[in-house]
């Protein structure tokens, strides 16, 4: 009885100390004696079958998402958790360039503000008692965040191969720390698409292969974030508005209706100077200005070339006339992808 108690005073610490760090999201998980992570086979046929496209990291990092007791031995739960970004709409089309960007990648990079929660809830937990030893992660390192977070109880993995809240949607990331205690699992989340399609058939590139299972290699985000813009030509009219990474799958969910998705985290959401910046402006943006602008925002990742050859896309998809002048400069700039992207872009708003 003493263990029993032990363990569901250790859940409940746990948890109100993640919330009190900026975790409103949050469940635990324990890891299996074999060290083996929830929905590891799923990613060895995902890889087997190649769909994870140009990202190659998966592939070398496979060994370690499989099986979290290798890289961890001495790790025996997951404390899985959760923040919320603004996932709504926001600037005006063919103008603004905030208009053209996925809502995570809009505020603060998520990476710095987690890891500072993350190293002062870890002290915390052990400070409580809750474990002896504990180790932030972020989506940086090699672990299989949405099938902990799954486990632990936080959302069901969606036909859109997103991590979904039954009452909260979507529109949150991930981060976890890695305990070497045993406190009471979370009851794992059940799925509930039910009968929905709508995130697969709104899809623009058809990038699903079967409900849940994302073929990378069409994933808009990988070729606007992850590749820094070097999306194959036959994407880019089908690219649409965005100028780094996707919404579609997830606005296009029920469980993402404005009145159902909570307040977004004020960190997360606090505002950046490229932020007013034009979608025209971005595309004659230099270094010294991405630097600037984009100091502490995940866009970072995108790099310059990346983010202008995203906002090139856009404008010539939604017909941006307000851009036009900097399409025709960028017609004599020094970068041969920039100079073909802008006359496709001419192109396509020539009809």
């Amino acid at each position: 009885m003493d263990d029993i108690d032990s363990a569901t005073r250790k859940n409940t610490q746990a948890k109100a100390l993640a919330i009190a760090y900026g975790f409103p999201l949050n469940g635990i998980a324990l890891i299996p004696a074999d060290g083996r992570s929830p929905r590891a086979a799923s990613l060895d046929e995902w890889l087997g079958r190649g769909l994870h496209g140009p990202l190659d990291y998966m592939q070398r990092t496979q060994k370690a998402r499989g099986g979290i007791g290798g890289r961890f031995p001495w790790a025996r739960s997951v404390l899985a958790l959760g923040a919320f970004y603004d996932g709504q709409p926001q600037g005006r089309e063919g103008r603004d360039l905030v208009a053209h960007m996925a809502g995570y990648a809009r505020g603060r990079d998520y990476h710095l503000i987690f890891q500072r929660r993350l190293k002062q809830l870890a002290a915390a937990l052990v400070q409580a008692g809750v474990c002896s030893h504990a180790r932030g992660h972020v989506d940086t390192g090699p672990v299989l965040e949405r099938a902990w977070a799954e486990t632990a109880g936080l959302g069901w993995i969606g036909k859109n191969a997103c991590l979904i809240n039954p009452r909260l949607g979507s529109f949150f990331l991930l981060a976890e720390v890695l305990m070497d205690s045993v406190p009471a699992p979370d009851p794992p989340a059940m799925p509930h698409c039910g009968t929905c399609q709508r995130c697969l058939q709104a899809c623009p590139t058809q990038a699903f292969v079967a409900p849940g299972v994302l073929d990378a290699g069409r994933c808009l985000v990988t070729w606007n974030v992850e590749r820094r813009g070097e999306t194959p030509r036959e994407l880019w009219a089908q690219q649409g508005a965005w100028a780094a990474g996707c919404d579609i799958c997830q606005t296009v969910c029920p469980y993402n209706a404005p009145r159902r998705t909570p307040a977004p985290d004020v960190e997360l959401s606090h505002p950046l100077p490229w932020q007013k910046m034009s979608l025209a402006d971005c595309i004659l943006m230099n270094a010294a200005t991405f630097d600037e602008a984009f100091r502490a925002s995940a866009l970072r990742r995108t790099s310059l070339n990346g983010l202008r050859l995203g906002a090139i896309t856009a404008a010539g998809n939604v017909n941006a006339e307000e851009c036009r002048t900097a399409l025709k400069q960028c017609l004599n700039d020094t970068d041969e992808e920039i100079r073909a992207r802008a006359a496709w872009a001419i192109l396509q708003m020539n009809g």
